[in-house]
């Protein structure tokens, strides 16, 4: 069994929008394809009009449906050479190969989790867990019940979330092995992604 397993982990919210795409296995009713497809016209109308600032709008308010409407998943999956402080300014790691007492450093962006209004404020709760895999998939260690990672307060719909994962790993032999991460949508616990991401330890 691995032991001597470390692991922190940080979830940050940043409040800027950013366009999403529409997920083929989403199964949205007829009224919410009308509601996300009038948005989109009146993007269309507003460019034709030169009014950009009311196709942004337009776009966003899209968006937020198609969110909402969208399984849980993750973009932008890589091991990094340090943690990053914004959303989106992550270095990748050049290779997977990884040198005691080197830790793991992941980076995800979560999305399509759950995003609760009160009132004017919105939030969102996630749950986290992670498995490290050997080369014949067998579960050497790792850890459940991660957070939950929770966020609450903020006012504008979000769509830029990072998931940064450092696990340091004290004793595991040279070889290939698979980080697995399981994200689970606290507020819609139908809502479960897992990923994973081969490395290997080097001597």
């Amino acid at each position: 069994m691995l032991r001597n397993i470390s692991l922190s982990t940080i979830l940050t919210l940043t409040l800027a929008a950013a366009l999403s795409a529409f997920p083929a296995n989403a199964q949205p009713s007829s009224d919410d394809r009308g509601a996300i497809l009038s948005e989109l016209g009146k993007a269309n109308d507003s460019v034709l009009s030169d009014d950009f600032i009311g196709a942004l709008d337009a776009i966003w308010a899209a968006q937020e449906m198609l969110w909402n409407k969208a399984p849980l998943g993750v973009r932008n999956v890589a091991f990094v050479t340090e943690q990053p402080e914004n959303f989106g300014t992550y270095q990748p790691k050049a290779g997977e190969d990884f040198k005691s007492p080197e830790p793991l450093i992941l980076y995800c962006e979560p999305v399509g989790f759950t995003q609760v209004k009160e009132g004017e404020t919105y939030k969102y709760s996630i749950i986290g867990a992670f498995d490290i895999l050997d080369a014949e998939g067998r579960v050497l260690g790792g850890q459940k019940n991660l957070g939950p990672y929770e966020q609450s307060g903020y006012r504008t719909f979000s769509t830029e979330t990072m998931l940064v994962l450092t696990i340091g790993i004290h004793g595991l032999p040279a070889g290939s092995y698979t980080m697995r991460v399981t994200l689970t949508d606290n507020l819609d616990q139908s809502k479960s992604v897992q990923l994973d991401k081969p490395f290997n330890i080097v001597d």
